[in-house]
């Protein structure tokens, strides 16, 4: 319980430093932190059984805004899950800051962490594209006998964080 209430906490901290235009740190992708931050590619809020808001990044690809001050590398860090169907590829995401590439990783089933360090380089100060790109969206419907949901899927994304990375991750 108090876990959950530590997140609410930073989840409500983020959202008013967005408003105050300050730097993005956290978005808990619910209704209260994303708002106005999925310009595209991206399905309603939806929750988990444990009742843990998430959205499904519903297109090849999905960009999120977020705000910057530029000038150091920092840790993107979001947990995600891919969607998965039988014979399924694997499920492989690329991050793409502002235009340029940083790297790609493998979704799974279950929920995980996926980490990246992006350059100071391609941060700009003030608002920022994160363009997340995906191996393939396919619709349940069309994957899956007996499921009706005609959208098509990729991942489905339950927070994302922006961090100074620790200097040891910098080989200082």
């Amino acid at each position: 319980m108090r876990s959950l209430r530590v997140a609410l906490l930073a989840a409500a901290l983020a959202a008013a430093a967005c408003r105050r235009g300050e730097e993005t740190r956290f978005l808990n992708f619910d209704p209260e932190t994303t708002a106005g931050h999925l310009p595209s590619g991206w399905s309603g809020w939806e929750k988990t059984p444990e009742n843990d808001t998430f959205v499904w990044a519903q297109a090849r690809e999905a960009t999120v805004k977020v705000r910057c001050a530029g000038g150091s590398d920092r840790i993107l860090r979001f947990r995600a899950w891919a969607f998965l169907y039988p014979g399924a590829p694997e499920q492989v995401v690329t991050l793409r800051v502002n235009g340029t590439r940083v790297d790609a990783a493998g979704l799974y089933r279950e929920p995980h962490v996926v980490t990246f360090v992006v350059p100071k380089a391609l941060w700009k100060n003030g608002e920022n594209e994160l363009r997340l790109a995906f191996a393939y969206a396919e619709s349940p419907k069309d994957r899956i006998p007996g499921e009706d949901d005609t959208r098509t899927l990729a991942a489905a994304f339950d927070w994302l964080e922006i961090l100074p990375p620790p200097a040891s991750l910098l080989g200082r």
